[in-house]
């Protein structure tokens, strides 16, 4: 389990800080209100604090030294404080801090929340830093690192794009532009034929000011041009921030491509996505893809009778047993009302045949409840091979067997003609 430590002497920003860790998951605090009390924690035998949030001044050690005591421990550390200038930011911001956040208004602790939230997520997230100085490299590596991001390095044009082929988790590059070989305006054009920007986000670096550079580099597809000067809160916060707009992005695909009320993936999914995904899927020896579509039998009676909410308990049900039906790289989706698709990948025939009619023997034997109420659920369902990857055709097979399976009483499969 995830333990952070918070040292703070004001009760006000205790609860508040303790609070908000709640709010984020973070259910284990060790709660210490002077240096004293740290070391006491620290000793305990209850596992070491993954993360620490601690003010500067404490009663027993007025000059920040629990950031020494966090350091001696190597626990990440976010200064979180009323105290602040210059030199004393530096000072710390120097000794590894994550971040260094003042304690002057409410949407500071907000920010620290959020810091915290992406903590967790950030270790799963690739950075790529494009520099041919390898001393350039570890310099922005070791700052982006505070933020615990899954840091690759390449020293040239070429070697980044291998790098993003070969690693799917880097989602934001860091580019110089001036490099001896092909500089970073020419790995940005190469990486935006194959990367949108809503997928890998371009930052462009360099230590020159010149505007006919960020220009270029913006109208070509960056996200952002930064200065290599600039102070390291900044690129955190530029970094951040780009890939919290990579993030939306995803968010609003995803919400396109779902079914809201049951999660599964939506007609939209199935249509665009899967169909150009099935024409390189290969089969094994002895195996195929196939298609079933299934529809819920007398549905709109189980509207009018029950009402809607209890319908939509039944498709969230349906949804559940389709779900533990389907296996690794199968796909599910929701086509609309009481119509469903399976798509099957790499599966025998005898595999997908009993698979299907032990889901017919088990939504018949799982009721729904709700309210008091309870129903049995019945479902037609018809079958076909995706042979040569023609979506469309299995798709119509299916369709006129599984209105086959309705005119033949109801509650079967029908795979064949």
């Amino acid at each position: 389990m995830q333990t952070t430590l918070v040292v703070e002497d004001a009760a006000f920003f205790e609860k508040a800080i303790v609070k908000k860790l709640h709010e984020v998951g973070r259910n284990q605090i060790m709660v210490a209100r002077s240096y004293e009390e740290a070391e006491n924690c620290l000793n305990l035998p209850i596992g070491e604090p993954d993360l620490a949030l601690v003010d500067l001044t404490l009663p027993d050690a007025p000059d920040g030294e629990i950031v020494d005591l966090c350091e001696k421990w190597n626990i990440p550390t976010i200064v979180f404080t009323s105290r602040f200038d210059p030199k004393t930011r530096s000072k710390f911001m120097e000794k590894g801090v994550i971040d260094y956040v003042l304690k002057d208004s409410p949407g500071s602790l907000n920010y620290v929340t959020d810091l915290i939230r992406k903590l967790a997520q950030n270790p799963k997230i690739g950075i790529l830093i494009l520099d041919d100085s390898a001393v350039e490299r570890e310099l922005i590596s070791n700052i982006v690192g505070k933020h615990l991001y899954k840091i690759y390095q390449a020293a040239s044009a070429d070697e980044a794009l291998q790098t993003l082929k070969e690693h799917k988790d880097i989602k934001l590059v860091l580019a110089d532009y001036f490099m001896p070989d092909k500089d970073g305006f020419t790995f940005l054009k190469a990486a935006r034929r194959v990367h949108a920007p809503e997928q890998v986000g371009v930052i462009g670096m360099s230590s020159y000011a010149n505007p006919d550079n960020r220009v270029r580099f913006l109208k070509y597809g960056a996200a952002d041009f930064v200065d290599k000067n600039c102070p390291p809160e900044e690129l955190l916060l530029r970094v951040s921030q780009n890939l919290d707009y990579i993030y939306r992005i995803e968010e609003l695909n995803n919400m396109a491509m779902r079914d809201a009320l049951t999660g599964l993936h939506n007609r939209r999914y199935l249509l665009e996505k899967t169909t150009r995904a099935i024409e390189s899927w290969p089969a094994s020896e002895g195996r195929a893809h196939w298609l079933a579509l299934l529809d819920l039998d007398s549905f709109k009676a189980i509207n009018d009778s029950l009402g809607h909410d209890f319908g939509d308990a039944v498709l969230v049900s349906f949804a559940r047993h389709l779900m533990k039906l389907a296996g690794d790289g199968d796909i599910v989706s929701r086509l609309g009302g009481d119509e469903f698709c399976i798509v099957f990948r790499d599966k025998k025939e005898t595999e997908v045949i009993e698979g299907l009619q032990n889901l017919l023997d088990a939504i018949q034997t799982s009721p729904v409840r709700q309210d008091g109420d309870e129903h049995l659920m019945k479902t037609s369902i018809g079958a076909a091979q995706l042979e040569g990857g023609k979506f469309g055709d299995a798709l119509k097979t299916a369709d006129h067997r599984l209105y086959a399976a309705k005119r033949s009483g109801r509650g079967r499969l029908v795979y064949t003609d």
